[in-house]
């Protein structure tokens, strides 16, 4: 028996060990609702998911906890289509008014500042919506009246303005996910931004971060493209620009001797840039040698060059695929002293040049490739 007070301290040690510390709780007043069961669900996912549920009062009063949840957007239900979405956590203690019907019509809802902010701004959201839908309703019975397009307009307006306040306020908020997602991320990619790296540390775990992070991602790095894209255009136009004498090109034939475009004068080049290894530049060879054959005795000759480093891959090729006309490279593989010049960074590559040696156009393919000969010859 003298080691009951020391089994009664390791009792309580272990009580303290596992209970989990303080965990948020919902309180609610529901108005009505007298009897009935409330539930707690996430709806970050596909379909809601069931936390906690309470048994109201006769005075409609429960509370519900929200143990070990992330910072996410939750929601209390009767199961029957009236819901109020709330922002909460395991560390929220909030006290939520409403009328059993419909709840989001709530009367007042205290806890942290991050809850009542969301609130906040879905109540402006509802009311938004019942004043937009008001003014459609009339101009159904009133069509083209110019006093209700401009009250629907700046209506549009003042909620736009209120979106872009309260995501700017606070980009890591809960509530600065669902203001920014009203706006166009066209016109607010910077802010969308913004909260995506904001709401890394508030929020995420939750599934709504998690898609909206996505497609931010997805638009920054089609940004990202649509700039490489306009930097490598930038840069072809600034090389060899089409008008300009094309640059020399010499570099070793197939036999060994000694080629250059040079000596091409007189008549329309196209400088062919491919390679043996190049899938999609043997696919076009075909298409290449029709009109090769249609308008060489017109004054047309093609000149390729080769991307190849190894000789016999590459003489392997132009004998397989029966290229008549001129062959050179260097066998530097892209760092063909050709390709640098003319700035090439993907092939196949078609530049090409008419009988004065001056460059009519870059990246032709050998479809429209006929259409340019017509012109030029």
């Amino acid at each position: 028996m003298e080691h009951q007070p020391l089994l009664w301290a390791c009792c309580l040690l272990m009580a303290a060990c596992t209970s989990g510390g303080d965990s948020g709780t919902l309180t609610v007043e529901i108005a009505d609702g007298g009897g009935r069961t409330l539930y707690l669900e996430s709806i970050s996912g596909r379909s809601p998911v069931r936390i906690d549920s309470t048994t109201l009062s006769a005075g409609g009063a429960g509370r519900l906890s929200l143990h070990a949840l992330p910072m996410d957007y939750y929601r209390i239900t009767f199961g029957e289509g009236s819901d109020l979405v709330l922002a909460v956590d395991s560390t929220s203690h909030v006290t939520v008014q409403a009328p059993a019907h419909p709840l989001h019509a709530a009367t007042s809802v205290q806890g942290p500042a991050h809850t009542e902010g969301f609130f906040r701004f879905q109540q402006a959201t509802i009311a938004f919506e019942e004043q937009r839908e008001r003014i459609r309703q009339a101009m159904q019975e009133r069509p083209g009246d110019p006093a209700l397009l401009a009250e629907l307009n700046a209506l549009n307006a003042e909620y736009h303005d209120l979106c872009k306040r309260t995501a700017t306020a606070d980009p890591g908020a809960p509530v600065a996910l669902s203001a920014v997602s009203r706006l166009p991320i066209e016109d607010d990619t910077a802010l969308y931004k913004q909260v995506r790296d904001a709401l890394h540390a508030t929020m995420p775990r939750s599934g709504f971060y998690t898609k909206f992070k996505s497609q931010v991602d997805r638009i920054e790095q089609q940004e990202i493209a649509r700039r490489l894209q306009e930097e490598e255009l930038r840069r072809l136009s600034m090389v060899a620009p089409p008008g300009s004498p094309a640059p020399e090109i010499k570099q070793a034939t197939p036999d060994g001797g000694q080629f250059a475009l040079s000596q091409l004068r007189g008549k329309v080049v196209l400088i062919d840039f491919w390679a043996s290894w190049c899938r999609p530049c043997r696919i076009e060879n075909p298409r290449l040698k029709e009109v090769y054959a249609q308008y060489k005795g017109r004054g047309f000759e093609i000149l390729g060059v080769s991307l190849d480093r190894d000789k016999g891959a590459w003489t392997t090729a132009i004998a397989d695929d029966g290229l008549p006309w001129k062959h050179v490279s260097d066998l530097r593989y892209w760092q063909n002293a050709a390709a640098l010049e003319y700035a090439v960074s993907s092939i196949p590559h078609g530049v090409l040049v008419d009988r004065e040696g001056k460059i009519v156009a870059k990246g032709v393919r050998a479809h429209e490739l006929a259409a340019k000969l017509d012109e030029l010859l």
